[in-house]
């Protein structure tokens, strides 16, 4: 194979790469949990004030050395039925939790995040957000939860990382799953 032809299979392979590497996500959550904060951090790199977001927003973004189709949508009472409209047939699903919340947000979260699954003011850890929004029960879902601050971008990109391993993950098992069907 002559330089050409290797100079032209090697952009070839990395066009491919790229195209292959962008993963859609959807953020959802309560109203005021942060989402667009999160997409805007990703987006922009910085923090930017945001309103509440009335229907969705969608950004391609880099994160965690990564691509990704980002969806953003409102977490209005109103809204949350149709999260489940955003959430099919994608890669991911970011449920975004102020982990400031009082109590009955947390609960609240956790039964919403529930309905995702099925279809003080101090900072928690993130052990005691997933205790409180039930995962340990979520058998059959990959899952991970990853201390952010959608304010400084703390956190912002390894979650994203740890996001990407898990979809990963999963796409390798699905693979080895139909090899031996």
């Amino acid at each position: 194979m002559d330089s050409w032809s290797r100079r032209k299979a090697g952009v070839a392979r990395a066009v491919e790469g790229v195209v292959k590497r962008r993963k859609h996500v959807v953020l959802v959550g309560l109203d005021g949990s942060g989402k667009t904060t999160v997409l805007t951090r990703l987006k922009y790199r910085c923090y930017v004030a945001t309103t509440p977001t009335i229907g969705f927003n969608h950004e391609k973004v880099w994160g965690g050395g990564f691509r990704w189709s980002c969806w953003d949508v409102g977490g209005g009472e109103r809204l949350r039925p149709l999260w489940s409209s955003y959430t099919r047939a994608t890669d991911g699903i970011v449920f975004v939790v102020d982990s400031a919340s009082l109590g009955d947000m947390m609960e609240e979260a956790r039964v919403e995040l529930a309905r995702v699954l099925k279809d003080q003011i101090h900072a928690r850890s993130a052990q005691a957000v997933a205790t409180s929004l039930g995962l340990g029960e979520a058998m059959g879902v990959v899952w991970a939860v990853a201390p952010v601050c959608a304010l400084t971008g703390e956190g912002l990109d390894d979650a994203m990382a740890t996001l990407r391993t898990l979809i990963d993950k999963v796409r390798q098992d699905y693979r080895k799953r139909d090899r031996w069907r």
